[in-house]
């Protein structure tokens, strides 16, 4: 039991190290924390001012100086700014990289300036870990970690800067190094704790989409996928094809074998639509007996010929009963094409009920003619 734990912490790091490098994670975290992060900007720009003023107790002789170097502070609203509107990751990613540098220059102008004041040196140098940290936050680990490193390296090229004595240049160091640690420590912390808030989110939006008795998309995810590949379809002039089926004389094999029998059986025929259709298809169970599958970029013959291919797989398949029986059945399917003609002309929900009423109509005809067959809508 513990081996088992331990796997499963050591592949879920080794997928989180796979998703600190995914364009898609990437964006996610990043636009979760979008406001964050143009909120800490922005923060830092009337703390960095407020320091302004102990400057005129703390070091009177060069007020106008240090005045002028946090006025620079300022110019943190043009990163904040371009964070808040951008939407290219790498656009942001670069404008944080050169805020970091930019702030990092300020503050060792700032010391400069102050020379030998230890509160000074910690409060603008010592606590850049963590600043690095919270202005990071909706980024990669691996940038986080890098930038981190950059800056504690800078402690150890102190000595040959020729700012620091030794007793200032000791507490500097222990103290750099101390908030580093941590800072690390709390990176990672995130980061693992941000996994597990994003596959709790997938798994929260897969429960949504998808049908709990047999895996495929449910009513309302069918509704917006469709609602979705009737708009891409209407806009580009691609063809779109919908079949819809349900299991012949369901009722009869609930009555006859019962109701687990005849889970198993709806369970088997989305197996079934699922292996015949491919991966950009969406196979969705209406309710009941009723299936659906929308075939984008699919004209009305080919979308024909996956019905019947599913249609004669069904005859050839069984499940068994809860006394051991063996239970065969067959489905009646009915296809209608997207009327690409009247779609520019209507809106989308006008096309949609079109399209539907189309497909069922031609399934209410293959009941009529005696189930177990595939009719085209006219």
């Amino acid at each position: 039991m513990m081996f088992y734990k331990n796997e499963n912490a050591l592949t879920a790091i080794v997928q989180l190290s796979r998703l600190e490098l995914s364009s898609d994670y990437l964006n996610k975290k990043f636009n979760d924390h979008r406001l964050y992060t143009v909120a800490i900007l922005l923060i830092l720009i009337p703390l960095g001012l407020a320091e302004g003023v102990f400057d005129y107790k703390s070091h009177p002789e060069i007020k106008s100086e240090l005045l002028q170097l946090r006025l620079y502070f300022i110019l943190l609203v043009i990163p904040a700014w371009i964070i808040l509107k951008s939407s290219s990751l790498k656009l942001v990613t670069a404008i944080i990289l050169v805020t970091l540098v930019f702030s990092a220059y300020l503050g060792i102008r700032i010391i400069e300036h102050t020379g030998e004041d230890l509160v000074t040196t910690v409060s603008n140098v010592a606590l850049y870990p963590f600043f690095i940290f919270f202005v990071l936050i909706g980024f990669s680990i691996y940038i986080q970690i890098f930038f981190l490193t950059v800056a504690l390296s800078y402690v150890f090229l102190t000595e040959n800067h020729g700012v620091l004595d030794e007793l200032i240049q000791n507490a500097y160091f222990q103290i750099s190094v101390q908030s580093s640690v941590s800072t690390l420590f709390i990176m990672l912390v995130f980061s693992w704790s941000y996994y597990h808030r994003y596959n709790l989110q997938l798994a929260l939006e897969k429960s949504s989409q998808t049908d709990p008795l047999t895996g495929v998309a449910n009513r309302r995810h069918f509704d917006n996928l469709l609602k979705s590949a009737t708009t891409r379809s209407a806009r580009s002039g691609v063809e779109c094809s919908l079949i819809l089926l349900d299991i012949d004389h369901f009722k009869s094999i609930n009555d006859t074998f019962g109701h687990p029998t005849g889970d198993r059986v709806i369970c088997a025929l989305a197996d079934l639509c699922v292996k015949q259709s491919r991966a950009t298809d969406l196979v969705a169970r209406l309710g009941g007996e009723e299936f659906a599958i929308i075939l984008p970029d699919t004209n009305i013959t080919d979308a024909e010929n996956l019905a019947e291919r599913i249609r004669k797989h069904v005859e050839d398949i069984s499940v068994a009963g809860d006394a051991g029986e063996i239970v065969k059945w067959t489905i009646s399917l009915g296809i209608s094409a997207l009327p690409l003609n009247k779609s520019s002309a209507n809106t989308t929900e006008i096309v949609m009920e079109m399209f539907i009423r189309q497909a069922d109509s031609a399934l209410y005809e293959a009941k009529n003619n005696g189930r177990n067959q595939t009719v085209l809508s006219q």
